[in-house]
């Protein structure tokens, strides 16, 4: 019997990872918006695995060249599940640490495989469709919805993402790449100056009401790399310094938004405020945690009291997660401190420094092949500046640990590899 699914992809298989996609993405708004089991969430692991079986299928009927920057990850895996048993870890802490890290390696396998180009273009329609959509929502739910006291109402705003905490995530990856998308455009003097300014003024109005700092950062990197990229012409540039002027009013905007808030934005926003925010030793919320640039250094010293070995290769793949259902001694000893805020950091603990560079080695190598074949394809383009901001979420969050977030930019990752597939493939004919 056949299952027909109605997700439009350019396959049978490539319809399954795009359910897969779309699901996780959505998971939590089930869970946690509409108030369904937790039990659902899981069911985003049984698509990605079968997602990857059809693919491992597919890969064994025809003729697949492996890219050898995914050994990378497997020798990512196979180091930190290692390190584990070494530790003598717990078997139950060793599968969840591999499922947290291994789902996104598999649905990577299944998007080269199974994808093609369209369906990347049909993912990235539908997110200007959440674009969109997300300007009234994110309205309603900063101004018109009354929220516990304490509630920190950035984390809760999220567009069609909303009422779970860190529903501004996945809002976040999307304002940055449509925008990546936008920028792109304009540059290739395809998106005419109106229409690139209203979707610039939409997405900064919405990372204000979610109280998304990190996003002036990310814009401006966006904007700033895309010129570089796309050798914008002396009228664009001029266009970049009046936007200049405006970039610091939606700045003021954030600030005004957001002033209630525990954090005294108005020196953030300035070089000296945002080191001090960034590298201050009290951590990030001032009460002895760590802090995005400061945390290695702290696990370091003071968990580690300078150990090389766990310095260099951490704790192991699961030693310091934690669920609903059970944690590790590492979490429940040192969970006050707040590294599962940070991929970077909670890294470091399980993997050490040789973990984080094999993992930053494979994004640094797909950003290469992204930047050497971006002219073949507008969206290997894409691609490559999606990467530089995934470099900055890994540091700065846990974005790409996070099922809404963390699918979609693995996705991403998949397309000049994708590319470079097809290529072979016309050479081949």
């Amino acid at each position: 019997m056949k299952i027909r699914l109605r997700t439009r992809g350019s396959s049978q298989g490539a319809r399954w990872v795009l359910l897969t996609l779309y699901y996780s993405m959505f998971s939590y708004v089930l869970v946690y918006t509409l108030g369904l089991p937790r039990s659902l969430l899981y069911i985003g692991d049984i698509l990605t695995i079968w997602s990857f079986v059809l693919a491992f299928y597919k890969k064994s009927k025809r003729n697949f060249l492996i890219p050898s920057e995914f050994s990378l990850l497997v020798v990512f895996m196979l180091l930190g599940v290692f390190n584990g048993f070494v530790n003598s870890e717990p078997i139950l802490l060793v599968v969840w640490g591999l499922r947290n890290i291994l789902r996104y390696f598999l649905f990577l396998y299944s998007c080269y495989v199974l994808l093609e180009i369209q369906d990347i273009e049909n993912v990235l329609k539908f997110l200007w469709k959440i674009f969109w959509l997300s300007i009234p929502l994110c309205t309603v739910e900063r101004f018109f919805v009354h929220y516990p006291a304490g509630t920190i109402i950035g984390d809760m705003v999220g567009g069609v993402f909303w009422n779970y905490s860190g529903s501004n995530l996945p809002l976040n990856i999307i304002l940055c790449i449509c925008i990546i998308d936008s920028a792109r455009g304009f540059f290739a003097d395809n998106i005419k100056l109106p229409r690139f300014v209203i979707t610039c003024v939409m997405a900064m109005y919405m990372a204000a009401t979610a109280e998304l700092k990190v996003f002036f950062v990310e814009f401006a990197v966006i904007i700033i790399v895309s010129a570089i990229v796309a050798r914008a012409k002396w009228n664009k540039v001029l266009v970049m310094l009046i936007g200049a002027l405006f970039f610091s009013q939606a700045m003021s905007l954030f600030v005004t938004l957001n002033a209630s808030t525990s954090y005294d934005y108005s020196a953030i926003f300035s070089v000296n405020g945002f080191i001090e925010y960034a590298t201050r030793q009290s951590g990030y919320n001032g009460t002895g945690d760590v802090n995005r640039l400061t945390g290695i250094a702290i696990i370091w010293k003071q968990l580690f009291e300078g150990n090389l070995e766990k310095c260099l290769f951490g704790i192991g793949l699961g030693n310091a997660e934690y669920t609903n259902f059970f944690a590790s001694d590492f979490y429940l000893k040192y969970g006050y401190m707040n590294y599962q805020w940070f991929h970077m950091i909670w890294m470091f603990i399980e993997n050490g420094l040789i973990g984080i560079l094999i993992y930053i080695s494979f994004f640094i190598k797909t950003l290469k092949k992204s930047f050497a074949i971006r002219k073949e394809n507008e969206y290997a383009s894409i691609a490559a500046i999606s990467i530089v901001i995934m470099l900055l979420l890994y540091i700065y969050n846990n974005s790409l640990r996070v099922e809404a977030s963390g699918y979609l930019m693995f996705m991403i990752l998949s397309v000049p590899y994708i590319c470079l597939r097809d290529r072979k493939r016309r050479y081949e004919r």
